[in-house]
């Protein structure tokens, strides 16, 4: 499977995209129409990064507001789709929180709503690439890396998830080495760099 959470496809290959609660509690908070402070405060992700990361504390949110199940979470994510099918946002979400679960194959359908909702999603695209992989389909997840790349060359989520590619797959640490470059011109503050950065210099030590 494919971690998608920090570390792409590079490391503990049995981790799910998302690992904080925080983000399900904002999702409700979005889903139930809760204050925009409520949201702000749960809601820490920035659509930028290559991967989803989690901003808040490990557990599972604040002591001051009541904890949330994986099912009640399923069932107001059901509910809410039921009542508005066309929203590719809460498809979206609902997709991370799938894959956060473990649920690949849901997952991938998910996203897959939000292709056919946005077809010029290429974060949606890029994270069923990341779905399919944890489902061992990896020349699958390896084409829609690369038709997202292709739609947008500086697409960072999939520049990112290639270059894991590069690293674990094609043991090709120059190509990886050439898209760390191209994502450090194109936002050299971009958290996830250094993981990456770490990940070839590891490379080049074991080869040595």
């Amino acid at each position: 499977m494919l971690q998608g959470q920090a570390l792409g496809l590079a490391l503990a290959p049995n981790q799910p995209m998302l690992s904080s609660r925080n983000i399900h509690f904002a999702v409700l908070g979005i889903i139930l129409g809760a204050s925009s402070g409520y949201i702000f405060a749960f809601y820490q992700i920035d659509k930028n990064l290559p991967v989803r990361t989690k901003t808040l504390d490990q557990g599972g949110g604040s002591s001051s507001h009541p904890s949330v199940s994986n099912d009640q979470i399923l069932a107001m994510f059901k509910e809410q789709l039921a009542k508005d099918p066309e929203n590719a946002e809460v498809w979206s979400r609902y997709g991370d929180f799938l894959s956060d679960n473990e649920q690949y194959i849901d997952a991938v359908a998910a996203y897959k709503k939000v292709v056919e909702l946005e077809p010029d999603n290429l974060d949606a695209q890029t994270f069923m690439g990341t779905a399919l992989w944890n489902l061992g389909k990896k020349t699958e997840a390896i084409a829609l890396y690369e038709k997202s790349l292709k739609a947008n060359p500086n697409h960072l989520p999939s520049l990112y998830y290639l270059a894991m590619v590069d690293i674990d797959q094609t043991r090709d640490l120059k190509a990886a080495s050439d898209k760390l470059a191209k994502m450090e011109k194109i936002d050299p503050k971009q958290p996830a760099l250094k993981q990456l950065r770490e990940r070839i210099e590891d490379e080049r030590k074991k080869a040595k």
